[in-house]
């Protein structure tokens, strides 16, 4: 009896562990790195997985659980995606509302020395200094709407610095303080609105996550910045007035350098961003 206890229990085992293994074969990771997950790692990224089909059902094009019909087209914006991963200066991560890292690009490993499978599933929380718990909080919170959506998602935008846990040597680590390093995030959160059925004009909104790229800011003693022939630089006094341009200015936007110097920045800026020019100069 005691035996065929054992028997059944080590066959039990045995499927359990076959189920794991076709379970971790399903994940979008190569199978170098899922045949050596161990079952807790199989459910946490599996489960984040399945949130992030929940989230964008249509993946890169394809609706989940529906036969793909992928035309020439849709073979070439995904390649496309990859290689843009792989040249951002930087890193794309999807984070839930309770702070769950539900997606995180490899290549936060070069910034960061964590990979993704160590990254995923876990809790944003758990990466960021102590003193930023707050600023995390209050980015993944969107007060009541003053004023109702036509559409049933929309994103606010989000820009904020973090101090993540970085385990980079000295050496490749570049900007840090204390096992942290400084990540600019810019990116939305994403919000879907349900109308209730008491009122057309009463909605509740869910937060579905904050999709933002990180990346590392320059190191101090950086004395030179690239310029793209799409960019322009310019000097500005404390309080935003121009006081140098270069020539680029009149090519990418038909003002000659004299017509704005001791001109305010605000002053030539959409009315929608002075908000975000005003947050950035007062932080």
């Amino acid at each position: 009896m005691k035996e065929k206890s054992k028997n059944a229990a080590k066959t039990r085992r045995e499927k359990e562990n076959g189920e794991f293994y076709e379970l971790a074969k399903l994940l979008p990771l190569p199978s170098a790195i899922t045949s050596q997950l161990d079952k807790a790692s199989i459910i946490r990224l599996t489960t984040s997985y399945l949130k992030m089909r929940a989230v964008f059902p249509e993946g890169l094009g394809d609706a989940w659980g529906q036969p793909s019909r992928a035309g020439p087209l849709d073979s070439v914006a995904k390649e496309l995606g990859s290689h843009l991963l792989q040249t951002l200066d930087g890193f794309v991560f999807v984070v839930a509302s309770d702070g769950k890292i539900m997606y995180i690009s490899e290549t936060a490993s070069v910034h960061l020395g964590l990979s993704q499978v160590e990254l995923t599933g876990n809790s944003i929380y758990e990466y960021i200094h102590p003193s930023d718990h707050d600023e995390m909080t209050a980015v993944l919170t969107a007060h009541q709407p003053l004023h109702h959506h036509l559409l049933q998602e929309y994103e606010i935008e989000r820009s904020f610095f973090l101090r993540m846990k970085c385990v980079l040597a000295k050496r490749n680590a570049g900007l840090t303080c204390s096992g942290y390093k400084v990540i600019h995030c810019s990116g939305y959160l994403k919000i879907r609105q349900y109308m209730l059925d008491m009122s057309l004009y009463d909605s509740c909104y869910q937060i579905v996550g904050l999709v933002a790229v990180g990346q590392s800011l320059p190191p101090s003693a950086i004395t030179e910045i690239k310029l793209h022939s799409n960019m322009f630089m310019f000097r500005a006094s404390l309080d935003l007035k121009l006081i140098f341009l270069d020539s680029r200015v009149t090519e990418l936007t038909g003002y000659e350098p004299q017509d704005l110097i001791e001109k305010t920045l605000y002053h030539h800026v959409h009315g929608c961003d002075v908000f975000h020019l005003r947050y950035a100069h007062h932080l």
